[in-house]
């Protein structure tokens, strides 16, 4: 699993989170390049993106970028933007921020089923 999310603490919660819901490995990367080479050096089995990364450009187009590159990954994004998602039609959920842990276990769920 890839967590794109500029917000350390906040990354390392939804890797907590996905970890103890079953998730083998996650690995955190805060910028659309970090994003790129990690996805390169380990193929994730899904991706969990924010939209906004600060300095560090855009989490839809790093995504776009990774699937471009290595085939139709699942997205779920978790921004305080959903509005900027409007042409991630790919995604398989959008879920605002502040996220509510549940909701994000069953977009999680939902895509391992």
């Amino acid at each position: 699993m890839l967590i794109i999310e500029d917000e350390y603490l906040f990354a390392d919660f939804i890797a907590w989170m996905a970890e103890t819901n079953g998730a083998d490995t996650t690995n955190i990367a805060n910028s659309e390049a970090t994003a790129m080479a990690s996805a390169m050096n380990q193929v994730p089995d899904l991706i969990l993106s924010d939209v906004n990364l600060g300095k560090g450009g855009k989490g839809p187009d790093a995504v776009a970028r990774i699937r471009d590159a290595l085939g139709d990954i699942p997205v779920i994004f978790v921004t305080s933007t959903p509005e900027e998602c409007s042409t991630c039609d790919y995604a398989r959920a959008i879920l605002d921020k502040p996220v509510q842990p549940e909701r994000l276990v069953a977009a999680m769920q939902a895509i391992s089923d």
